[in-house]
């Protein structure tokens, strides 16, 4: 490991000998360092919220060297070292190494029996407290760790949470997996025997200095870009390790850090960048929590019209629609952050339209809150207030991050009164008055730029525009000006796609893909771009060439004149074409059933509530991860869950054929819209819905949705009610249950209708040992006799012995088929409860 040992004298109970000998630590006490530091400018917020990322970093590699005479030291003395060794690279970004070491050393205010860990100035009290703040499910006195330090697991933050008088199991993460090391698509779920040791840190740390070795070839030019780089190669490293080993391991190092850095920045800058140990140590309402909120999302996203307007295909202006609410609720963060001087580490959680920011309360943040919101009501209105964006904040104390599910319950309710008063910049009704225009032809909106029939907004055309480059891009950019076009304009800000290398000059870059690898530009990961099919996945799925798979294109009457390469997006047509079977489009939504339950009351125990910022911050960025990363993931790469989901190479090789064929209209917060070949969305359902059972481990965490055959041609607004209502009697049946062909099936039931009828019946029908004609007799007495719900028991019964006739039929052409089929006459079993399920599932997919 780079940094080097044998520089540091100890004392008994392993700190630094401050002020004695040669090594790097020997000036940071003593009249040598106050002299310099009095006549130092103060630090400025970023260089605070970098302290406060760095300040447990020691940690990783005091467990790395555990039982070794140097991990004897405190992690304290190892975040310092890890800041001496790469000195050059803060100095290149204007942070003065020396005050960063001290600082990040000087963080425990209880650490009586150790001085030299203790904070004296008021940049080490800012970050010290912040570290408290953070700190909350830390309870004094709780020894739950087990043994050896470098052998505490880290616990699923899934586990702690209470439904339904039921607890996850108890089970934790492995930093280091198959896959590789840290943080990665198909590394969060929780495993049975984790793999977690002093070697498993050293290589951890290893990869946080192959990172450091990235990031000083591509060195920041600002504190900005070096704080977002750090978070970056700490998020993949550190995610999957605990932040605290004695007490309750169930929060990550990357997720305490990344918060002591938001609290630290929004403490510092709430005094003004500078201010006494007293003012900082006395309490009062210095915090802002901040909720923003898209409303009427679905409507906005659904509200297209067909693709005859001359705008595109709508599979292309779907796409860019759904990004386009993602880009608004992100710019909207972004906007209020960079108005105030803070960063994306202050957006403390963040998904499907809502975000949740960490604010000095100043004077300064009320009046950029006020007037930002005035500005996006003002742009809301301009494109037609569909969107609808909603403000709301509240005051509170550091105490109070003890108590923060009641911040989140005080806050909702000031949301909710906001969302009663939407559109507030209309001072009078004639504010909203506007001359009469032909509305755009597309979102029926939004004025036509020309007053012709078929004419578009601006924003419509766009969207052709938008669409059509998504397969190729790589991410988003932010920018203060305008963007490379097409780019959206929000106020304040301006957000436009990029491929290959982001822009320099961006403000802010936001990586699609889960790349964590530094290259100097202020970033994050955050996947938003979703997954878009194009021509080849199509070939790949189909095993044409181009040209062959153009002429069948062609024939099957399928062209809309949409391009000719490979890049193309795939229409909704030839989506439905692609199917194995009916030719048709299948849609599946889902949602994560009691979310709202586990954010409000999950964490609470006998009146004592677990609900620690740092637990709610964590359990929103995990399923975060899971409906933003995993779900893509399993589309685009579904080799990655072959052995985490059992699957034998034929299976693997099918699903690497045509899951990539699916469409993700939207994926994120805690829920789902999917459209593709009808065949591989209702398989993929099944997988997803095992990788979540499998992520989550937690019998009351379950998914509910729908599924639903359309038409190539069917009009989204169409295809999302009909969606929606199916998703609704999931729920009402007892959620964790898909509705499909007319009927809720729990999941497990379905997997097992999936394996042992719909296969068989498939193969049945092919063979001819059963004709479609029985089969349709079958969902004939079916629903005469169990789909209407004013029948008595003993009318229902009266289908045994006309089912018995029936199925003489299949006795004189296969009697094995015959003896299969008579278990249809125990009306106690699934088979015969959701008939109608597995035989058309089996019809449909038979049908050419």
């Amino acid at each position: 490991m780079p940094i080097r040992g044998g520089e540091m004298g100890h004392t008994r109970e392993g700190g630094p000998l401050e002020g004695r000998g040669s090594g790097p630590w020997s000036y940071l006490t003593g009249p040598v360092w106050l002299a310099r530091t009095l006549k130092q400018t103060m630090p400025d917020g970023i260089h605070l919220a970098l302290a406060g990322l760095l300040h447990d970093i020691g940690k990783l590699f005091q467990r790395a060297r555990w039982g070794e005479r140097e991990g004897s030291a405190r992690h304290p003395a190892w975040s310092a070292r890890f800041v001496e060794e790469h000195r050059g690279l803060f100095q290149a970004a204007g942070v003065d190494p020396v005050w960063l070491q001290r600082t990040v050393q000087r963080h425990h205010e209880g650490w009586r029996e150790a001085p030299e860990f203790q904070p004296q100035t008021p940049e080490e009290w800012c970050v010290a407290l912040a570290d408290t703040y953070a700190s909350q499910e830390r309870e004094e006195g709780a020894q739950t760790g087990s043994g050896s330090v470098p052998d505490t697991l880290l616990l699923s933050v899934f586990h702690q949470l209470r439904l339904q008088e039921r607890e996850g199991e108890r089970l934790a993460l492995s930093p280091v997996h198959r896959l590789g090391e840290g943080l990665r698509p198909g590394a969060p779920y929780p495993e049975e025997r984790p793999n977690v040791s002093k070697d498993v840190y050293g290589r951890l740390a290893e990869r946080v200095e192959t990172r450091i070795r990235e990031l000083k070839a591509h060195p920041p030019d600002s504190p900005q870009a070096l704080l977002l780089s750090l978070a970056a190669i700490l998020q993949e490293s550190l995610t999957l390790v605990p932040a605290d080993t004695q007490s309750e391991p169930d929060v990550s190092l990357y997720d305490h850090l990344r918060l002591t850095a938001a609290i630290t920045h929004a403490l510092w800058l709430y005094h003004g960048g500078r201010a006494s140990v007293e003012e900082l140590r006395r309490d009062g309402e210095k915090f802002l929590l901040v909720v923003g909120d898209l409303g009427g999302i679905q409507g906005h996203i659904y509200r297209v019209a067909g693709a005859e307007t001359g705008v595109g295909g709508i599979a292309k202006r779907l796409r860019a629609r759904s990004l386009e609410v993602s880009l608004a609720a992100e710019a909207m963060a972004l906007g209020i952050l960079q108005g105030l001087g803070l960063t994306p580490l202050n957006r403390i959680m963040g998904a499907g339209g809502k975000f949740y920011l960490l604010l000095p309360n100043t004077p300064g943040a009320l009046g950029l809150l006020e007037g930002l919101r005035r500005e996006w009501e003002a742009w809301a209105w301009g494109m037609g207030a569909s969107l609808l964006p909603h403000l709301a904040w509240l005051p509170f104390s550091g105490r109070e991050f003890a108590s923060f599910h009641v911040l989140l319950q005080r806050l909702h309710q000031k949301l909710a009164e906001a969302k009663l008063r939407p559109l507030g910049f209309l001072g009078a009704t004639r504010d909203s008055l506007r001359p009469a225009l032909r509305p755009c032809a597309a979102c029926g909106l939004r004025p036509a730029q020309e007053d012709e029939p078929g004419a578009l907004c601006p924003g419509c055309e766009r969207e052709r525009e938008i669409g059509g480059r998504l397969p190729q891009a790589h991410g988003v950019a932010f920018f203060r000006g305008d963007a490379p076009r097409p780019f959206y304009r929000f106020p304040a800000l301006a957000v436009g796609l990029w491929s290959g290398s982001p822009p320099r000059h961006a403000l802010h870059v936001q990586r699609g893909r889960p790349d964590f690898g530094p290259d100097g530009l202020p970033f994050e990961v955050k996947p938003l771009l979703g997954h878009l099919p194009t021509v080849a996945h199509a070939l790949r799925a189909t095993g044409k060439s181009l040209e062959e798979y153009q002429t069948w294109v062609a024939e099957e009457g399928l062209w809309e004149e949409e391009g000719t390469g490979e890049d193309r997006p795939l229409t909704f047509s030839e989506l439905a074409a692609l199917s194995q079977g009916a030719p048709y489009l299948g849609g599946l939504l889902l949602d994560a059933d009691r979310m709202g339950e586990a954010f409000a009351t999950g964490f609470q125990r006998n009146g004592h509530s677990l609900a620690t910022p740092s637990r709610i911050a964590s359990l929103s960025r995990s399923l975060e991860w899971f409906f933003a990363v995993e779900v893509l993931e399993l589309i685009r790469n579904p080799a990655t869950y072959k052995a985490r989901l059992g699957w034998n190479d034929v299976e693997a090789r099918e699903k690497a054929a045509h899951y990539p064929l699916i469409y993700s209209v939207y994926s994120g917060g805690d829920d789902l819209f999917l459209l593709g070949p009808w065949d591989a969305v209702l398989e993929f359902a099944l997988d997803l819905e095992r990788l979540y059972r499998l992520y989550v481990r937690h019998e009351a965490l379950t998914l509910s949705g729908s599924f639903q055959l359309f038409g190539g041609k069917t009009p989204v607004p169409s295809m999302a009610r009909l969606l929606q209502e199916g998703e609704a009697e999931a729920k009402k049946k007892g959620r964790g249950r898909l509705f499909l062909f007319g009927q809720a099936v729990p999941w497990e039931t379905l997997r097992g209708l999936r394996r042992d009828w719909v296969e068989g019946l498939r193969r049945d029908l092919e063979a001819e040992r059963v004709s479609k004609a029985q089969v349709y007799r079958w969902l004939g007495l079916w629903q005469r006799h169990w789909g209407r719900e004013d029948l008595g028991e003993a009318e229902r019964m009266r289908y045994k012995p006309l089912l018995a006739y029936a199925l003489r039929r299949v006795r004189e052409k296969d009697e094995g088929a015959w003896k299969r089929y008579l278990d249809l006459l125990d009306h106690t079993q699934p088979p015969w409860q959701f008939l109608p399920v597995w035989v058309q599932w089996a019809l449909y997919r038979e049908r050419r």
